[in-house]
């Protein structure tokens, strides 16, 4: 079988027969969207990598337990959002910043200096993003794997639901319930 050909599905089901190439070759295409929820959840790189990897492992050894009526990324979304849960249940979120993000140090070799205006919306950006990562921690895990899954994953309703074990209708409700309190902590930016 061309596994970069293969669908996610076709990837599963080797690697339930036993085919390791299949997981080697899911892990590629979507240990980057694995990471992104977990750091959406976790706020930090290096907690992020491990709720990653250890998702990622989990796939691995429960992989028995998926099942083909429903689709592979939801299910590994799923994982994802358990172990980024877990994670921050182990760990009563503690949070640390990352020295190299505290303290950028370069070697002054560069070449091209970064233009005010670049640098200026770099700025602003990045303490959007600081506000939102702060705002998701006011939502529910619920409320916060739903936000998630469907504003930064892009999954659909239906995928949604699947994923969480839950109906759309209940989807719909968190998705809700979540805008409305971001919209609450999240109000200054858009009155500006």
């Amino acid at each position: 079988m061309d596994l970069t050909a293969a669908s996610d599905e076709e990837l599963a089901l080797a690697l339930q027969a036993g085919d390791d190439r299949a997981f080697e070759e899911l892990v590629r295409r979507h240990q980057g969207r694995v990471y992104a929820v977990a750091y959406r959840y976790t706020s930090n790189r290096e907690d992020a990598l491990d709720v990653a990897q250890d998702a990622l492992i989990k796939a691995y050894r429960k992989i028995d337990s998926w099942r083909p009526s429903g689709g592979f990324v939801p299910w590994l979304m799923r994982l994802a959002v358990n172990q980024a849960i877990d994670h921050l249940r182990r760990h009563k979120r503690h949070r640390h910043a990352d020295l190299d993000e505290t303290y950028a140090v370069g070697d002054g070799s560069s070449a091209i200096e970064p233009r005010l205006e670049d640098t200026a919306r770099q700025v602003a950006a990045n303490e959007i993003d600081a506000r939102v990562q702060q705002a998701l921690d006011v939502l529910s895990p619920s409320q916060r794997a739903v936000f998630i899954m469907r504003h930064y994953e892009g999954l659909q309703l239906a995928e949604i639901a699947e994923a969480l074990g839950c109906t759309v209708g209940s989807v719909k409700v968190h998705l809700f319930r979540a805008l409305r309190k971001l919209q609450v902590e999240l109000r200054d930016l858009y009155e500006e």
